[in-house]
C-alpha cells in the first residue's frame, strides 16, 4: 500500500513538473513563432507610427508578446502557474536582461559629458519593468484560462468543499485542500497587490523610456550643478483666468548677480506632455550647465511651458478654431510678459528664442511665424509643419484656418521681410522618424529657398527623447543672440579682433559661434 502511494506521488510530481516545463516551453515556442513571422517588427513599426520611440516601442512590444504567450500557454494547459512563469521567463530573457546590460554601460550625455548610473533609479526602474511583466503575463493567463484563475480558482475550491460539508459528517479529508486554497488566495492577492503598487510608477517609464532617468553627470548629484530649477504659476486671462504652471531654469550667476539680465528660451513639450518634460527627459538643465561651463553658450533662462488645454488637451499650442481655447495667446500675451516682469530678462526679440519637440516643435514654429517680432531663434525637433487635430475644426469652414496655422504654407509670409533676416531656425530630424523626418527636411528646404537662416540637425534614431536631448545640446549654441561688435580698447586682453569675429561678453572664448547661412550639418 505504501509503495502504491509512493508511486502515485512520484507520478503526480512528474506530471506537475511536466506541466511547468510545458508552460515555459509553450510560451517560448509561441514567442519564437511570432518573431519568425515578424510580429515583433510589426508591433515596433505600428507603435512607431503612434509616436513611440524605439526604446518604448520595444518595451511595449515585449510586454504585449509576454501577455500573448502566457495566454496561449494557459489556453492549452488550463494551468495558470506554468503559463505565468513562462511569460515572465520570456520577458526576463529578451527584454529585461538586455535592458540591464544596456543600463550598466552608460554612454555620454546629450553634449558629450560623462555620466554615471544612479543605483536607486536603476533598481526602481528594474522592479517596475518586472512588475509590468508580471501583470501582463497575469492578464494573458486570465484570458487564456477564460476565468480569473489567479484569485477565483481558490474560491471555487472552497465552495466545492463547503457544499461537500453538507453531505459529509466530517471535513477532515477536505481540510488540507481548504488550507491550500486559502494560502493560494492570500499569496495571490498579496502578489497582485504588490505588483499593482510597483507598476503605478510605470507611467514615467512608459512616457519617457526606461533609461531616461537612470544617469547623472559624473561629477555631480541629481540636482543640476550651477543653475537652479524651480516651478511657478501664472494667471492666464487668455484661458479664462486659470492658474497655469511652468518650470524655469535660472543660470548659475542669477542669484549672485542682481543687476544682470538674461536671454530667454521657451521650451514646448509634446503630446502628451508636461512643463517639466524637457528638464526630466532631455536633461535641459544639465545640458545648459555643461555648455555654460564649457563656454559654448551664454547664461540663459530656460522656461518649460504647460500646453495642456482645458478644452482640448492636445492643444497644438494654437488658438482653437471655435475660440474656446487660446493657447497661443496664453503664451504670447500672458506667460512671456509675466516672465519678463518677474525675472531679470532681456525683454526683446533679439534675446528670446522658442523651441519644442513633436507637437511642441510644430507649436514653436507656428507661434514664431505668427509673431516674428517676438523671437530671434526657433527650434523644432521631431516636429511637423501642417495643422492637424480637432483644435483646428473640421469641414469646409476650417480650411482657411488650417492654412493660417500650417507653417509649411505660412512660411511664405516671411519672404523678403526684415523680421525674416533676423530669425534663425534649427530643424532637428531623426533618420528613422518617418513622416517627421520627411516633413522636417522638406521644411528645411523651404527655408533655404526663401533664404532664411537655418540649420538642419540630422541624427540616427526616431521619435525619441535620447535624440531630442542631443539635438537640444546642439541647438542651444546655434540659437545664441548675436551681440553687437565691440570696439577694441587699448590694453584689452583680446586686442584687435579679426574680421568676422565678435567678442561676446557672455563667453569664455573670444568669438561668437558662427551660424552659416542656410547651412546643412
Amino acid at each position: 500500500m505504501q509503495k502504491q502511494k509512493l508511486a502515485a506521488a512520484k507520478r503526480l510530481y512528474r506530471n506537475e513538473l511536466l506541466q511547468w516545463y510545458a508552460g515555459v516551453g509553450i510560451t517560448l515556442l509561441v514567442s519564437f513563432l511570432l518573431s519568425r513571422i515578424g510580429m515583433i517588427a510589426l508591433l515596433d513599426s505600428q507603435l512607431a507610427l503612434l509616436g513611440f520611440d524605439a526604446e518604448r516601442a520595444s518595451l511595449l512590444a515585449w510586454l504585449l508578446l509576454t501577455c500573448l504567450s502566457s495566454f496561449c500557454a494557459a489556453l492549452f494547459l488550463q494551468r495558470c502557474g506554468p503559463a505565468w512563469l513562462g511569460g515572465l521567463i520570456l520577458f526576463v530573457l529578451f527584454s529585461l536582461f538586455p535592458f540591464v546590460q544596456l543600463a550598466l554601460h552608460p554612454g555620454p550625455g546629450p553634449v558629450g559629458q560623462a555620466q554615471v548610473l544612479i543605483p536607486d533609479a536603476f533598481i526602481s526602474v528594474t522592479l517596475t519593468l518586472f512588475a509590468l511583466a508580471i501583470l501582463c503575463a497575469g492578464v494573458g493567463v486570465v484570458l487564456g484560462k477564460a476565468c480569473g484563475v489567479v484569485l477565483l480558482a481558490p474560491l471555487v475550491t472552497l465552495s466545492r468543499h463547503a457544499l461537500a460539508s453538507r453531505t459529509r459528517s466530517s471535513l477532515s479529508s477536505g481540510t488540507p485542500a481548504i488550507r491550500s486554497a486559502l494560502s493560494r488566495l492570500l499569496i495571490g492577492g498579496l502578489v497582485v497587490s504588490a505588483c499593482i503598487l510597483v507598476a503605478l510608477g510605470a507611467l514615467p517609464v512608459l512616457t519617457y523610456g526606461p533609461t531616461t532617468s537612470l544617469y547623472q553627470p559624473a561629477g555631480g548629484g541629481p540636482v543640476p550643478i550651477g543653475g537652479t530649477l524651480t516651478s511657478g504659476t501664472f494667471r492666464s486671462p487668455a484661458l479664462g483666468g486659470v492658474e497655469r504652471t511652468y518650470q524655469v531654469y535660472l543660470p548659475p550667476s542669477y542669484a549672485g548677480s542682481p543687476s544682470r539680465r538674461y536671454s530667454t528660451f521657451y521650451l514646448l513639450h509634446g503630446s502628451p506632455g508636461s512643463p517639466g518634460d524637457w528638464f526630466r527627459a532631455a536633461h535641459a538643465a544639465t545640458t545648459a550647465n555643461t555648455l555654460i561651463a564649457a563656454g559654448k553658450m551664454h547664461e540663459t533662462i530656460l522656461i518649460g511651458v504647460d500646453g495642456n488645454g482645458p478644452a482640448y488637451r492636445f492643444s497644438e499650442w494654437a488658438n482653437s478654431f471655435d475660440g474656446r481655447q487660446r493657447m497661443e495667446d496664453a503664451l504670447v500675451q500672458d506667460l512671456i510678459p509675466f516672465i519678463d516682469q518677474h525675472y531679470r530678462t532681456l525683454a526683446d526679440a533679439a534675446d528670446r528664442a522658442i523651441g519644442g519637440l513633436s507637437m511642441g516643435g510644430y507649436g514653436a514654429v507656428n507661434i514664431a511665424l505668427h509673431h516674428p517680432d517676438l523671437f530671434h531663434g526657433v527650434m523644432s525637433v521631431g516636429g511637423y509643419f501642417q495643422a492637424e487635430g480637432p483644435v483646428f475644426g473640421s469641414g469646409a469652414g476650417s480650411v482657411a484656418y488650417r492654412r493660417l496655422n500650417s507653417p509649411s504654407l505660412l512660411l511664405q509670409t516671411l519672404a523678403g521681410k526684415k523680421s525674416a533676416s533676423r530669425m534663425t531656425f534649427v530643424v532637428g530630424v531623426g533618420t528613422t522618424d518617418g513622416r517627421y523626418y520627411r516633413q522636417g527636411t522638406t521644411f528645411y528646404q523651404q527655408l533655404l529657398t526663401l533664404r532664411i537662416h537655418a540649420r538642419l540637425l540630422t541624427g540616427t534614431g526616431g521619435h525619441a527623447w535620447s535624440l531630442w536631448a542631443k539635438q537640444l545640446g546642439e541647438a542651444l549654441p546655434l540659437l545664441e543672440p548675436e551681440p553687437e561688435p565691440e570696439p577694441a580698447l587699448s590694453g584689452s586682453p583680446f586686442g584687435i579682433q579679426p574680421a568676422g569675429e565678435l567678442h561676446s561678453p557672455y563667453r569664455r572664448d573670444t568669438s561668437v559661434l558662427s551660424i552659416p547661412f542656410a547651412d546643412n550639418t
